[in-house]
């Protein structure tokens, strides 16, 4: 990625006394500069922002693109948050609304829909703006209050257009705690998908999301679960593989994470490890 690239398409398009020259410098005096190339990150993931943020040009979501192929999506919405938050501090985050705002008008709005604009062309460049849009949303900013209460149509078109960022971050808050409840799908039915397609688009991505992202940590936390039972048992894993019957490869995409293992299997593995903890333990007294 070219971060000083992205700071001269910046610079090239802001005024003198424009709301995004007063972002810019700003937030620039608020950034800690230590040079590098983590100061480079920052400075172009901030450039990036705002240029989405004031601008939105087509350029502005291909710089996104190369900025999450390097950094991955959540770490480059963690990065979004921090560099933008000192200068994003009046009521509703305006910034930060307008850039999850603008982020989902080119994944499901009426910029998705409309042939020959960027993401229309693109289902990657959708997905990008998507998963970007969502990754700032799940972020805990550490505000609490009361979630906004659905009812009908109107209240979900309110939301997309008339509300703001922590509001939103509360409702995705409310998805991720109980994600296959059916409370999202009551959302989902609230909006006509003919007269309203692209907030009916922005529901559904929003509930398929928080459910990819509840799945991701499962995976990680049975893979968590494997690995330090594994170690329990001071075996290696090819050892490990025999002892619960599967091939030493299998046995890996488990650890990875890459695969989770059956019920079946994942109870086999808490079995064996407990009894060869329980087998190994006379020894280990005896040697004391």
């Amino acid at each position: 990625m070219s971060t000083s690239g992205v700071v001269e398409r910046l610079e090239a398009r802001i005024s003198a006394q424009s709301a995004a020259e007063q972002s810019w410098s700003g937030a620039r005096a608020a950034m800690r500069q230590v040079e590098g190339r983590g100061y480079s990150v920052r400075l172009a993931t901030l450039a990036n922002a705002l240029g989405i943020i004031h601008f939105d040009e087509d350029q502005d979501v291909l710089d996104l693109q190369e900025i999450v192929s390097e950094l991955g999506a959540a770490s480059a919405a963690s990065l979004q948050e921090r560099v933008l938050r000192p200068i994003d501090t009046r009521e509703g985050r305006p910034l930060t609304t307008a850039l999850v705002r603008n982020l989902g008008h080119r994944a499901w709005g009426r910029a998705s829909r409309t042939p020959g604009s960027l993401t229309h062309e693109s289902l990657e460049l959708r997905e990008v703006c998507s998963e970007a849009a969502h990754r700032l949303l799940v972020i805990d900013d550490g505000g609490d209050g009361p979630v906004p209460v659905l009812q009908t149509e109107q209240d979900v078109i309110k939301l997309f257009h008339e509300d703001h960022v922590v509001h939103w971050r509360r409702l995705i808050a409310a998805a991720l705690d109980q994600p296959w409840s059916g409370r999202n799908e009551v959302h989902l039915t609230l909006v006509d998908p003919d007269r309203r397609p692209g907030e009916f688009e922005g529901v559904r991505q929003l509930i398929a999301k928080c459910r990819q992202i509840v799945e991701e940590d499962e995976r990680r936390a049975v893979a968590d679960h494997i690995r330090s039972t594994i170690a329990t048992t001071g075996l290696k894993q090819r050892e490990f593989a025999a002892l619960v019957g599967t091939s030493p490869s299998r046995l890996s995409t488990y650890v990875a994470g890459s695969v989770t293992p059956s019920a079946a299997m994942l109870l086999r593995i808490n079995r064996m490890a407990g009894r060869h903890r329980a087998a190994q333990a006379p020894e280990r007294l005896a040697d004391s």
